[in-house]
């Protein structure tokens, strides 16, 4: 198994000085110590938190909050990812937030993440495959929790159907993450937006195919399953310590 190489912390402050302040840093520390819930924060993902909402210490510590009180409560995505289980090695969503979890880990801050989904070899008999209840965790903890800058998404590829797929997803956007949204019949249309080279060499790009991309971003997240498989052990919420209210599913959507 592979030893996941951390993201330098004193390259992120080199990086981002001006911005990014250890003062800043250390109050958002305290502010995670105060809270006997959550679990043991690395200053690494202290630094994330802080940066994916533009240095506000209040949209931080929301952020850290439904960060791992929903990777404790939503089995759908984090409830057992041993990736030598063959169900894991179906679901793609899980896959995904493993990937991007590792790129974090070894990558730190950037200025914005554009996603792309390709909805190519979707048909309509998919749809009613489609586990809504997993979309909606999906869609809320890429809004809410996750430290990204999300600069857009991009489905590519967009089928006859896609009409009834938004249907079911847009009560779970928020008006941000709608305005950010393009659809592409065509591949061409997502080069206004993504440098044409920076795409795989199947999209007209430069890089490696979709599928050799695909294939070497699973393999390396498989040689990361022990790294993976213990954060997720140790980076949980204790429900019985918190101050407030238990978190649960149920009350993160408003249903309790």
């Amino acid at each position: 198994m592979k030893t996941i190489q951390f993201a330098n912390v004193e390259d992120q402050y080199r990086k981002y000085a001006g911005e990014l302040r250890a003062t800043d840093v250390q109050k958002l520390g305290e502010w995670v110590k105060s809270q006997p819930h959550l679990p043991p924060v690395t200053e690494l993902e202290l630094i994330l938190f802080l940066h994916s909402n533009y240095y506000d210490l209040e949209a931080a510590q929301r952020t850290i909050e439904c960060y791992y009180t929903f990777r404790t409560s939503c089995k759908n995505l984090f409830g057992n990812r041993n990736l030598d289980k063959d169900a894991i090695l179906m679901a793609m969503d899980v896959l995904a937030l493993m990937c991007v979890d590792i790129q974090l880990w070894e990558e730190g801050c950037n200025n914005g993440s554009i996603l792309i989904i390709d909805m190519d070899g979707i048909h309509l008999g998919h749809l009613p495959k489609l586990g809504i209840f997993t979309l909606k965790d999906l869609l809320y903890f890429i809004q809410e929790g996750l430290p990204i800058r999300l600069k857009g998404l991009h489905l590519a590829n967009v089928v006859p159907f896609i009409d009834r797929i938004m249907t079911m997803i847009r009560p779970f956007m928020k008006k941000e993450l709608l305005e950010m949204l393009h659809l592409h019949t065509k591949i061409h249309t997502l080069f206004p937006y993504i440098p044409q080279h920076l795409l795989p060499s199947d999209y007209g790009g430069m890089a490696q195919s979709r599928k050799s991309l695909r294939d070497n971003l699973y393999n390396y997240t498989i040689s990361c399953g022990d790294h993976l498989a213990r954060y997720d052990q140790v980076k949980r919420v204790d429900e019985n310590k918190r101050l407030a209210k238990p978190r649960t599913m149920g009350n993160f959507f408003g249903l309790l």
